[in-house]
């Protein structure tokens, strides 16, 4: 359990810099999605399914993402349980749907503030260290889909993903030089230390083997299945893929979602999606309807079920303003 001493919340962030990384979000999913509006407007329109093993294969996929949704619950619970909290496991099921609906709807990805603000009191725990169960999902997420996207990339598909791997390659190395640097400075700061030690909680856990190996083959799991997802959706329009494929693209898609953007990664997502699926040989036609069936598949069920657990379950909007952050 986390010391008795440790404040119950964070000190509020200065409401600016939030404003600040919304608006850059937003205008960033605004130019991307203009691009992606712009390019798709001057293609065939998109195809539908055209029989039942298509339309069996949208709901496949929409049940793919059910399940990796169930086991990133599962990830988060174990995080949480590390930490000392005690949530229920409905709860963290039901919170992770709700934050992805945030994610699917609001900017800045306040999805995840949501889980925050409604898991803290649930699972007994400041929200430091919630926030920090959160980081350490990214974190497993981030580097796994990086090694999945330079192996598949670049040394299984060659030419295919070759072109861009150099970059991520690039952007990976500053990352973590920066990162190496913030941390020498952080640990000159003792004030600093102490507020930012609750949130690193989490992700130095993961050092631990026997905790680290199991949330790492849980992460491997999901993104297992979100590739089944992203192959399914293909299937539904009329473009089959191999699992290597599916890896690429969903790496791909991952990669550019960690650009900021607005809600539901707008237009930055889709964007991975034509580039990527067009580089395995779609053509423009299917490239459109791919990204209108993986809008449908990975948005609108889990943002409709979310709305539902909100409302029915933790009280809607109005509970959330009146929420102590």
């Amino acid at each position: 359990m986390p010391p008795a001493t440790e404040s119950a919340s964070p000190a509020n962030p200065a409401p600016g810099r939030g404003s600040r990384a919304s608006w850059i979000g937003a205008a960033v999913s605004a130019l991307a999605l203009a691009g992606v509006v712009y390019w798709a407007a001057r293609q065939p329109g998109p195809r539908l399914p055209q029989d039942r093993g298509e339309w069996l294969a949208v709901a496949g996929a929409v049940m793919l993402y059910a399940a990796a949704t169930f086991v990133r619950g599962e990830r988060w619970q174990r995080l949480l349980r590390d930490e000392g909290g005690t949530p229920p496991r409905r709860v963290t099921q039901e919170l992770n749907v709700i934050g992805y609906m945030g994610n699917n709807l609001l900017p800045a990805r306040a999805g995840d503030a949501i889980r925050v603000v409604l898991m803290a009191p649930r699972a007994t725990l400041p929200m430091r260290r919630v926030v920090g169960t959160l980081l350490a999902e990214r974190l497993l997420d981030v580097g796994l889909l990086l090694v999945i996207f330079v192996i598949v990339g670049y040394g299984l598909l060659g030419e295919v993903g070759a072109d861009s791997v150099e970059y991520v390659l690039l952007a990976t190395a500053g990352g973590a030089a920066l990162a190496a640097l913030a941390y020498l400075l952080v640990r000159r700061n003792e004030k600093l230390m102490g507020f930012l030690a609750p949130i690193a909680s989490a992700t130095l856990g993961l050092r631990r083997a026997q905790h680290g190996l199991r949330l790492l083959g849980l992460t491997m799991v999901i993104w297992a299945i979100e590739a089944g997802v992203w192959m399914a959706s293909a299937a539904g329009v009329g473009f089959g893929m191999t699992p290597i494929e599916g890896l690429y693209i969903v790496a791909l898609a991952s990669i550019f979602a960690m650009i900021p953007s607005g809600p539901a990664y707008a237009g930055t997502q889709d964007a991975a999606a034509i580039i990527g699926i067009k580089a395995l040989g779609a053509t423009s036609a299917q490239a459109v309807a791919y990204v209108v069936m993986l809008r449908f598949v990975i948005v609108v069920p889990i943002t409709l079920a979310g709305l539902a657990l909100l409302v029915t379950r933790y009280g809607g909007l109005g509970k959330l303003r009146t929420a102590r952050v």
